[in-house]
């Protein structure tokens, strides 16, 4: 026999038996269970659930849209407008006051203006923890001038506890047909 032949034989006895066992195999590891959805952080479901209560509650006028969007399980954007007036906010829970306070003490705060360290009784926060909160900063901005009704907005960042609130309120566009919009974005901030 020939060398090329030899090889060929020997190549296909060892490859042979291997082909007719690799179907043949089993595992004994289950696969892991991976969540379609993201859990979210149940004081902040419950937070902005008691705010949507009060504000269809408190609004005079009715809410034509309420749209929330969990961004992770701690933070979540909320879109409402009762037809006037348009809400962009933006709740973020954090671990520790501590953390929530080094997040508002890091962002460029330079327009606005501390307007209030005293939570007045009552309020979202505390029909949803019971007790007011120890730490309180309210910081407002009106940006543009208030004549100018269209292109004026609302500027607010609210620190209660570890809850921070990032909110801008202004004129529906469509009322005065012009493009004005808010937008809030949140910087990423690392847990440790």
């Amino acid at each position: 026999m020939q060398p090329k032949s030899i090889v060929a034989i020997v190549v296909l006895l060892l490859i042979g038996p291997s082909l007719s066992v690799a179907g043949c195999t089993t595992s004994n590891q289950t696969p892991s269970a991976t969540p379609s959805t993201t859990m979210h952080d149940a004081f902040l479901e419950k937070y902005l659930a008691e705010y949507k209560n009060a504000t269809y509650t408190e609004t005079i006028e009715n809410i034509n849209a309420w749209n929330l969007t969990w961004i992770n399980g701690t933070s979540a954007r909320l879109e409402w407008t009762d037809g006037t007036l348009n809400n962009v906010e933006t709740f973020i829970k954090f671990p520790t006051t501590l953390d929530a306070t080094h997040y508002l003490n890091a962002m460029n705060l330079t327009a606005y203006s501390l307007c209030s360290t005293q939570y007045s009784a009552g309020g979202v926060f505390q029909k949803t923890t019971g007790h007011a909160p120890q730490t309180y900063k309210d910081y407002e901005w009106n940006e543009g001038s208030q004549s100018n009704i269209a292109e004026y907005k609302y500027h607010q960042i609210t620190q209660l506890d570890n809850l921070l609130i990032l909110h801008t309120e202004y004129r529906n566009a469509i009322e005065f047909g012009s493009d004005a919009r808010a937008e809030i974005s949140i910087s990423s901030y690392t847990f440790t």
